[in-house]
């Protein structure tokens, strides 16, 4: 299992090592970089009796113990002697954290995630938006992580970035690069994850083994692809989302769902407006708001003879994409399940927010996506509106 990953992560120009093991291995993990010297701990305030335990590990180090409060930033660390040479990480801010230092430092770093997240990981810069590198290793417990239901949800969404990448390549002729295929295999490992824990007897309370494990890989996978197309209109639709302030897990969770039931909409019962010209100016204002200038080179607009060009593909393009979207759907079902099944919570947004953020993505991204063929083509969803405000999302 770690060797796809492994693998990806070394085509892709990445250091980091996975382990697959107890936290309690950290020791011998951060000795197989630096042998001894001095060392921090790292640790979240959720996470710092673990950490505080696992200090007691590091015979052969000087180890420096310190917690990062969810206000502190990471400048405090700089206090440390200039001859720390490794820190473990353990928990998502102390591994934004200890990047920072690592990378100033040049420092190994060792990562323990506390969720099942890989964001942390992979981020390129820190919150001040200084370049930082990713961690020279990953210890990953799947017996300490949680947050099961949110990394669920999130790794579905690869299923969804890699629509947005086939789309755009049949309606603009855009190659797909290594990220996509990186994408598929992401979607389907969170899909297995599911299976596993729908086969799991509910009466045991526990979870097969490897599970959490296989969903880290297709966080992890997610990720890694995200660096080579970090702009994808789905993703923009998922941070708008997240920006609500609603919890992660809830906003990957209604994105999957409420773009799933958009694209099939679209491709079951959309029909082109031929001589339909949206107010690309407005559209473009308001994209503005969120990216700056960029924005007026996101949204191109069309001539007549591409706008019945892409009317063509759209037609001809019709059946094959409407059966994608039927094996996307299928796709969030079984995520559906195994959300709920690890206690993830309904999704609750205000009324026309999801249409709204999802009309917007299209506008933050160059892609032609569902939300951007809706706008060019002025597409009707003939049982919805059209903008599909009744496209039958489920959550």
């Amino acid at each position: 299992m770690c060797a796809i990953l492994q693998k990806a992560a070394q085509e892709s120009g990445l250091k980091t090592k996975f382990y697959f093991e107890g936290k309690g291995e950290a020791a011998r993990v951060a000795g197989s970089f630096v042998p001894c010297g001095k060392l921090l701990v790292l640790a979240d305030e959720e996470t710092a009796d673990e950490a505080l335990a696992l200090k007691e590990t590091f015979t052969d180090f000087r180890v420096y113990f310190a917690v990062q409060g969810k206000q502190e930033s990471a400048n405090g660390l700089f206090s440390l002697p200039d001859d720390v040479r490794a820190a473990v990480a353990v928990g998502g801010r102390s591994i934004a954290a200890a990047r920072f230092f690592c990378t100033l430092r040049g420092a190994c770093l060792v990562a323990i995630p506390a969720r099942c997240s890989a964001a942390e990981i992979f981020c390129p810069r820190s919150e001040g938006g200084y370049p930082v590198n990713e961690p020279d290793a990953v210890l990953f417990d799947e017996n300490f992580a949680l947050g099961r239901a949110e990394g669920a949800a999130v790794a579905a969404l690869s299923a969804l970035y890699a629509e947005d990448i086939d789309i755009d390549g049949v309606f603009s002729g855009a190659r797909k690069d290594a990220g996509y295929e990186m994408l598929r295999l992401s979607a389907s490992l969170a899909v297995q994850v599911g299976a596993k824990v729908g086969r799991a007897p509910k009466e045991s309370g526990r979870r097969r083994a490897g599970s959490g494990e296989r969903l880290f890989e297709s966080l992890c996978l997610q990720e890694i692809a995200l660096m080579a197309c970090p702009r994808l209109p789905s993703r923009a639709f998922y941070h708008l989302l997240s920006g609500k302030g609603a919890p992660l897990g809830e906003c990957a969770f209604a994105a999957l769902h409420y773009a799933q039931a958009r694209y099939a909409a679209l491709f079951e019962n959309g029909r082109p407006r031929r001589y339909f010209v949206p107010d690309y100016a407005a559209r473009a204002r308001r994209a503005a708001e969120y990216v700056g200038e960029e924005a007026f080179a996101n949204i191109k607009v069309p001539s007549a003879e591409e706008c019945f060009a892409a009317a063509e593909i759209f037609e001809e393009s019709r059946l094959h994409f409407a059966a994608a979207a039927e094996a996307l759907c299928a796709h969030a079902e079984k995520i559906r399940r195994v959300y709920y099944a690890e206690g993830g919570k309904k999704p609750l947004f205000a009324s026309g927010a999801l249409e709204e953020a999802f009309s917007l993505a299209a506008d933050l991204s160059p892609m032609l996506s569902v939300g951007a063929l809706e706008r060019d083509l002025g597409a009707v969803h003939m049982r919805g509106g059209a903008y599909g405000a009744k496209s039958g999302a489920k959550f």
